[in-house]
């Protein structure tokens, strides 16, 4: 079995390694008012929470290794192994995860440190000819080892540390993007992709490579272009384009294993590229959609191409302007097949659709006005193994001859002639929902009522409704919202940690809301609140909660007077004119929609008509009031489950099998 030593979390230089509440939160894997908690509640205890001895970024910073002994002597959080796992959580002294060349540079001593051993005992000048000899054409880290040398090699005990903790230096260049990307905000669209999402990419890719084929991977996704390349295995021709974006793919295949092909060795005769759009979470549509020509200009008659990216920008309706641009690449004949896939394939934007794209050589003996591209619409078609692989065949199939593509059994993918494409405009692929999720039609709604209240008549009364039609107000934006005047949206207060408590005012935080029921547990003194914060304002009853990273998240304060902190906000309806907004719908819109920066004035909310206002919500809290019923009998059902079990197993209760006894009385 392989252990690890417990490090000392220092430096080479000796400065301890730095960690802020936050890092003591994730090094003990409890929420950060907790560890806000312990350094107010143990600072005049008997073994208290160490001293902060630093700042990093404005916020206290201690120092890792006395919290992580702290932490193991009081048995306080959830990790055992904190000692072990401190750097992880950690920083040396000037390092920020925020600055795009200090990452850098660790990423490339982590990936030197993958080659060629522990590096604490190097000195600078050893440093560079390590980096020279790891890497002599400097595609990959030379320039950031003597950049880093240059500032003194402060980093390298750090290195170790970090490498140790994650068990691996491929881990430790995972945990170092994650944490820098954290660092920028909410990544949106360009938010890492799910695992169902990279399996698919891999599956078509290696669909459509075969001997002597290059892989082309996406020098801006690391980590995307890294799984695949671990996935495509050792036989794969893989490559990665000669610009400055590949480095840090370069530095995370290195650590992996894995084994690049010289592009110039003219051993692959064809190469299938492998891209995802947006490449940085500023990317508008248009500069996608360049990216997507891009890649199509640069194929050869025998090459292919897998693009994934946003349905928006790939297969929905766009303005003139960028229809123009989709429109040239269709234009090409290279786009083979189209498909919109489910929402949740971005994980922080749960709830935009991804749409992949397969390129490869135009049709040929087809003319040009009967050529035709393979759509599917996957839009409510979970990714399981089954459907990757028939969406996979039918994209496979979609790269044949006419006669080819006419032969195959299509599961998903229907024909489209590219000219009607081209012609109609708007969507290349109708999804099959709304941007709301799955609903019914409306001519079903009050059947479907009846027949759900039926299925609930034990547990509340029946909702009275009657099949009469009315006008709604349409769904609109919280920005066309506040500009009417229907809502306005309030900015958390940003609270001083020491403030908070278990006593006092109920504080809600943005990680509250990943599970309202932890909602109360944090607190602030109300005298020290309204003396630090006199303007700040308080919840009323209706107010909706809510947070834009690192997924949107919301919830309906039905009480009020609550503290809410930044970076959590509120969205307040206009009790005057409300417009048809309504708390619960706006809190069941917001949970799951596109998060990043901005991105909630863009939230498209539903309303209803004035008059059904006050008994929607009447109806939604009796239901809320019933589910919160069941939940509390099933929590007793569970205790006397744990009861009966303990009982049993401890020998002092004796169970009676009544069933048993009752069958032997009536033999007798």
């Amino acid at each position: 079995m392989t252990t690890r030593a417990l490090p000392d979390q220092r430096a080479a230089t000796g400065e301890p390694l730095l960690v802020t509440l936050a890092g003591v939160a994730e090094l003990a894997q409890v929420s950060r008012p907790v560890a806000s908690m312990w350094r107010k509640r143990f600072a005049a205890a008997d073994d208290p929470f160490p001293a902060s001895i630093a700042r990093v970024n404005g916020a206290d910073a201690f120092d890792a290794s006395e919290v992580a002994d702290w932490l193991s002597r009081t048995a306080h959080g959830k990790n055992p192994d904190a000692k072990m796992d401190a750097a992880a959580a950690a920083v040396p002294a000037g390092f920020s995860f925020s600055d795009p060349q200090a990452v850098g540079e660790l990423e490339a001593l982590i990936a030197l440190h993958a080659q060629r051993g522990a590096l604490d005992s190097c000195t600078a000048e050893d440093l560079r000819n390590t980096a020279a000899h790891a890497d002599p054409d400097d595609t990959q880290l030379r320039s950031e080892v003597e950049s880093h040398a240059d500032r003194g090699a402060h980093w390298l005990g750090y290195v170790g540390r970090l490498v140790d903790a994650a068990y691996s230096a491929s881990a430790a260049l995972a945990l170092v993007g994650r944490r820098h990307a954290a660092s920028r905000g909410s990544a949106g669209s360009a938010g890492r992709l799910s695992p169902d999402a990279v399996t698919l990419i891999g599956d078509a890719t290696r669909a459509l490579a075969h001997f002597e084929t290059a892989i082309i991977l996406d020098p801006h996704d690391a980590e995307v272009s890294s799984a695949l390349a671990i996935a495509l295995g050792d036989e794969a021709h893989v490559t990665i384009p000669a610009e400055p974006a590949a480095r840090q793919l370069r530095r995370r295949l290195r650590a992996e294993g894995v084994w690049l092909a010289d592009a110039a060795d003219g051993a692959a005769s064809r190469s299938v590229t492998v891209a995802r759009v947006p490449a940085g979470r500023s990317d508008d549509i248009a500069t996608m959609l360049r990216a997507v020509d891009d890649v199509s200009l640069g194929l050869s008659d025998d090459d292919a191409a897998v693009i994934i990216g946003p349905a928006r920008a790939l297969v929905d309706a766009l303005s003139s302007s960028d229809e123009r641009l989709r429109a040239d690449v269709l234009r090409t004949g290279r786009v083979r097949g189209i498909a919109r896939l489910t929402p949740g394939l971005v994980d922080t934007a749960p709830r935009e659709a991804l749409a992949l794209w397969v390129l490869g050589a135009p049709m040929g003996q087809v003319a040009i006005a009967d050529r035709f591209t393979v759509v599917a619409d996957l839009t409510d078609v979970p990714l399981t193994p089954a459907t990757r692989a028939d969406l996979v065949s039918d994209i496979v199939a979609s790269m044949g001859s006419a006669r080819e593509v006419r032969a195959h059994s299509f599961r998903f993918a229907i024909f489209a002639r590219t000219a009607a494409l081209l012609a109609r405009g708007g969507a290349l692929v109708e999804s099959s929902i709304t941007s709301q999720g799955t609903h019914p039609k409306a001519a079903d709604l009050p059947a479907l009522i009846d027949a759900a209240a039926g299925t609930v008549q034990a547990d509340i009364a029946p909702i009275v409704t009657a099949p009469a039609s009315h006008a709604t107000p349409a769904s609109a934006t919280v920005a066309h919202l506040m500009h009417d005047g229907h809502v306005r949206m309030i900015s958390g207060t940003r609270l001083d940690p020491d403030l908070l408590g278990a006593e006092g005012l109920v504080v809600v935080t943005a990680s509250d809301l990943e599970s309202p029921a932890s909602i109360g547990s944090t607190r602030v003194n109300q005298l020290a609140f309204a003396t630090q914060h006199p303007t700040a304002q308080l919840t009323r009853p209706g107010d909706v909660i809510f947070r834009t990273a690192p997924t949107a998240a919301a919830w309906v304060d039905t009480d009020g007077s609550k503290v809410v902190a930044y970076p959590a906000r509120v969205l307040r309806i206009t009790v005057g004119d409300p417009g048809g907004l309504v708390p619960e719908i706006i809190a069941a819109d917001i949970t799951g929609a596109v998060a990043g920066p901005g991105a909630w004035k863009r939230w498209i909310l539903r309303r209803v008509a004035p008059h059904a206002i006050a008994p929607l919500r009447h109806a939604l809290a009796g239901i809320t009031a019933a589910r919160a019923d069941l939940e509390a009998r099933a929590a007793l059902l569970d205790d006397y489950a744990a009861l009966i079990v303990a009982g049993a197993t401890s020998g002092e209760v004796t169970l009676i099998d009544t069933t048993t006894a009752a069958d032997a009385a009536s033999t007798q």
